[in-house]
């Protein structure tokens, strides 16, 4: 019995984090005071959690984003802003 296997895409941690990180800085309208973390990886979907931490204005906030095999980032919530 032969096994099918089948080539699923995924997107490399490092350009995970960049694409993630640079559509935060577009959607909030600031900049990045740290670097973003890979929280998790979905393993039936290789998609990837990325945590990006921006600074808009005088409030820092925590944006989370899914990344799929394809490098697209999803945008899923952000917190509240804090000071």
């Amino acid at each position: 019995m032969a096994a099918a296997t089948v080539s699923v895409a995924e997107c490399d941690d490092r350009t995970a984090k960049d694409v993630a990180n640079k559509a935060a800085e577009a959607l909030m309208n600031g900049s990045s005071f740290r670097l973003p973390v890979v929280l998790k990886r979905h393993h039936p979907s290789r998609t990837k959690e990325v945590a990006t931490y921006i600074k808009a204005g005088d409030l820092y906030y925590s944006v989370f984003y899914l990344v799929d095999g394809n490098c697209t980032p999803g945008f899923i919530k952000r917190t509240q802003g804090k000071y």
